[in-house]
């Protein structure tokens, strides 16, 4: 009996240290942590919005997506607001989270160049992202491990 009472103490030990070691990778520990966690999270949105505007413009003749609705996605998520445009230049996605408290960057935007970037560049690609007091710059995002 106090073998068991030993193995699930052992037990319980083992996974509460578990929890709190996942709790302490996901968080970041300070401003620049916490701005590549917003580039990867608004990047990967932009990912999948340019990949789908891809597939799009392929299997219609090269007629980029006017609209998220072309593409049957939503506007908005429960954290993301997310906008497409196109011009003659290309398709050009945008995420924006509804909530910026808390935040490094606003918002990011990136072109279909992004998909080609992450190709060639072992996943990481170039975003233009704007930070709270409104300057724009450009931030890479995304990794292989992605």
């Amino acid at each position: 009996m106090r073998l068991l009472l030993v193995f699930l103490a052992v037990g319980v030990l083992a996974c509460s240290r578990k929890t709190e070691a996942s709790e302490r990778v996901e968080s970041p520990r300070n401003a620049a942590d916490s701005a590549e966690v917003d580039a990867t999270y608004l990047g990967r949105e932009i990912y999948q919005l340019l990949d789908q505007a891809s597939a799009y413009r392929g299997s219609h003749r090269g007629r980029a997506p006017r609209s998220l609705r072309d593409l049957g996605v939503d506007s908005l998520t429960s954290d993301i607001a997310r906008a497409i445009t196109t011009s003659a230049g290309g398709v050009r996605a945008s995420a924006s989270y509804r909530d910026p408290a808390g935040h490094q960057f606003v918002s990011c935007s990136g072109e279909l160049r992004v998909l080609e970037d992450a190709v060639l560049g072992d996943g990481r690609y170039v975003l233009d992202c704007t930070m709270r007091d409104g300057v724009t710059i450009p931030v890479q995002a995304g990794s292989a491990l992605e």
